[in-house]
């Protein structure tokens, strides 16, 4: 097999393989060995987990629990794999992350359910989903499977800073989407590009880590940073400049039809309006006896009218 991919969810990579020679294995199974052909492609897929890393010989990242040790291959080496001269290794200090080359296993299946990458360039089009959405917008870009995937807590907690967006923040506008659609960018490149975490001094990343510091904490244009729970984790904010607005959910626009029964009862009201109140009871009238009328014809039998006896008057007797 050799690679002829490699594609990225996240912290979930894949690569796809392909068979060198499909032509020997095409046909059907030896009867004589009963060995099935091999596949024409597989998959092999690497979840990193929480500090799980790919190295070479050239480079070995760096990690704060195993500072300053960059052998290789690297402390809690789990796989090598060589093709010809060149070495790459899979390490994982805390064991969260996982290796597995079944097509059919756990990491296929959490592929298919985890969204579009952060770093997709599909990603603009699917961060759209953040518009209007009820939910606050940390948990939803924490969330692998909601919006996009490869956004972790303290790219969150950046993200947000910089857009000036509180993280419990929701229904979004259109332009607050954009803006973070910029910032999300920028950042991921610029962290990808980096080593050793060496950040721009204005990111707040470098205030995050002192939660527990006795002094109180500012960014770098001396706002102060306070430590929040939003989406289930600990965020840093800076609350003079990110702040939670109260919005409520805007009801859909009301279709042609109903504008059009909308502006015929106000024309009869306004019409009646301008109707002078004599004639106004004039009309009353009519159609009160008209109804009358028409209840009369329309019954089986009149009913006579009620006539009430009067008393005779004594002269009248005499």
């Amino acid at each position: 097999y050799y690679v002829k991919d490699v594609e990225r969810k996240g912290k979930l990579l894949r690569l796809i393989m392909m068979l060198t020679d499909t032509t020997s294995n095409s046909g059907e199974a030896d009867k004589s060995t009963c060995i099935d052909p091999l596949p024409p492609m597989k998959y092999v897929y690497f979840h990193m987990g929480m500090t799980g890393r790919i190295s070479t010989p050239d480079y070995v990242p760096s990690l704060e629990s195993l500072s300053g040790n960059d052998t290789f291959p690297p402390p809690h080496t789990h796989l090598i794999i060589k093709v010809g001269k060149v070495k790459v290794a899979f390490s994982d200090p805390r064991r969260f992350g996982a290796v597995s080359i079944d097509s059919n296993g756990p990491l296929d299946s959490q592929w298919n359910t985890f969204a579009t990458d952060a770093l997709d360039p599909d990603s603009s089009l699917a961060l759209d989903g953040l518009i209007g959405h009820r939910k606050g917008v940390k948990a939803l870009l924490l969330d692998q499977r909601a919006i996009v995937s490869g956004v972790g807590n303290w790219i969150a907690d950046e993200l947000c800073y910089q857009a000036r967006i509180h993280p419990d923040q929701a229904y979004l506008t259109n332009d607050e989407v954009k803006l973070l659609k910029f910032h999300l960018d920028n950042i991921l490149k610029i962290g990808i590009d980096a080593k050793d975490n060496d950040f721009p001094k204005d990111w707040i990343f470098h205030r995050r880590w002192s939660k527990n510091s006795k002094t109180q904490m500012k960014d770098r244009d001396g706002n102060t940073v306070l430590f929040i729970q939003s989406g289930g984790r600990s965020s840093a904010i800076v609350p003079s400049l990110q702040k939670n607005q109260k919005r409520k959910r805007k009801k859909p626009e009301s279709d042609n039809s109903n504008d059009d029964v909308k502006n015929m009862n106000t024309s009869a009201t306004t019409n009646t309006k301008s109707i002078p109140k004599k004639e106004k009871a004039l009309v009353k009238k009519r159609t009160r006896t008209s109804s009358g009328k028409q209840q009369n014809k329309n019954s089986k039998k009149e009913v006579p009218p009620l006539r009430i006896p009067t008393r005779r008057s004594k002269r009248l007797t005499k």
